[in-house]
């Protein structure tokens, strides 16, 4: 598995494991939790499930079962961490999906220049 299937495949282990986290968390806590308060709270863990895992391990849980892994494109690492909050933080941008029907890198690869790997 390689390419757009393999992004794609990456793509759903990691909304189901976030929808199914996100989701138990809701109903334990549904009653210590305002409404609006909700989507804060899924936005942050949203962010936090890349960002983490990306950064300490370079992969998600989603690449970890596909085994690929997020590699930067420049040779000096020390910016890595850079790197991945821009990687992050443009997962949120809509525009983002659409860059994969034309390209195997999505938007957050181009901008962050880091690429996924296969292992």
């Amino acid at each position: 598995m390689t390419g757009k299937i393999l992004r794609l495949v990456n793509f759903l282990i990691d909304t189901t494991i976030y929808f199914v986290f996100i989701t138990c968390f809701i109903l334990i806590f549904k009653n210590k939790i305002e409404q609006e308060n909700i989507k804060w709270i899924s936005i942050l863990f949203y962010f936090l499930y890349y960002f983490l895992f990306e950064y300490i391990k370079g992969q998600t849980i989603g690449k970890l079962v596909t085994r690929s892994k997020v590699k930067s494109l420049s040779s000096d690492n020390k910016y890595f961490i850079v790197q991945i909050l821009t990687r992050t933080i443009l997962r949120f941008l809509p525009l983002d999906m659409l860059t994969y029907i034309f390209s195997f890198r999505g938007l957050h690869d181009w901008i962050s220049k880091t690429t996924v790997i296969k292992l």
